[in-house]
């Protein structure tokens, strides 16, 4: 797949979407965090000793309900310029294209899979990441809990990408289809359709399309995002 999009657009085709994809990370990922370390108190009541995965699991999910309607329009935009199906000068030209061909539905297409994949999602995420750092502290130093961890943040992000994006990767292959349907021209009634059509066509292959390079793309930026994260955490002296 490389490859064959850099023989066809060149280098600069693997970073399509990629203006699309800044515009709505940050101020997603900024209300995501936001929440979920809100709510992880509140449910724990502040017990970072013991281990909660349910409850940092439900965290993170109820999170990601509100977090993912803020994300969902920039990341539709990212998918039709990734698939280049119609030819777009750019993120404002194809958000241009995509309101004046399909309306607000355009934007929004896709999100109620969106919910489904990622709210188990970030449970398992969030669930994993907890368990995986309480598994992996002891083989620290004594007192090390009180300085920061790089070895550890970045074993424990990694991993918990690598589980979450494993056990929902069929839900990202519906996502994609539900919104792209319309560059392509194949349409489906809603999410079940979805899910009933590739697997009629295509089988569990076809449920699992794309699954080692996201697990390969999630685990290296769970493990940049957790490192990094926990880093400014530690300079906040939270």
């Amino acid at each position: 797949m490389t490859k064959q999009i850099i023989s066809k657009s060149g280098v600069t085709g693997l970073f399509r979407g990629v203006t699309a994809v800044a515009a709505g990370a940050a101020p997603a990922h900024a209300i995501h965090f936001a929440i979920y370390e809100y709510l992880r108190n509140k449910i724990c009541q502040g017990d970072n000793a013991h281990h909660h995965p349910f409850k940092t699991g439900a965290a993170g999910a109820f999170a990601t309900m509100v977090s993912e309607a803020v994300a969902s329009p920039m990341d539709a935009v990212k998918q039709r310029m990734q698939l280049q199906a119609t030819s777009y000068g750019g993120m404002f030209s194809c958000m241009k294209s995509m309101w004046a061909r399909e309306g607000l539905r355009a934007f929004y297409a896709g999100y109620t899979t969106s919910l489904v994949m990622n709210v188990p999602y970030y449970g398992f995420y969030f669930a994993s990441y907890e368990s995986l750092k309480k598994l992996v502290e002891p083989l620290h130093a004594e007192g090390s809990e009180d300085h920061y961890q790089f070895q550890l943040h970045v074993v424990a992000g990694g991993g918990a990408g690598m589980v979450a994006a494993g056990l929902t990767n069929p839900f990202d292959v519906a996502k994609t289809r539900l919104q792209t349907q319309g560059d392509v021209g194949k349409h489906y009634r809603g999410m079940i359709d979805a899910f009933k059509t590739i697997w009629q066509e295509e089988g569990m292959q076809g449920m699992m399309r794309g699954v080692k390079p996201r697990i390969v793309f999630h685990s290296m930026s769970s493990a940049i995002v957790w490192s990094v994260y926990e880093y400014v955490k530690h300079l906040m002296g939270e």
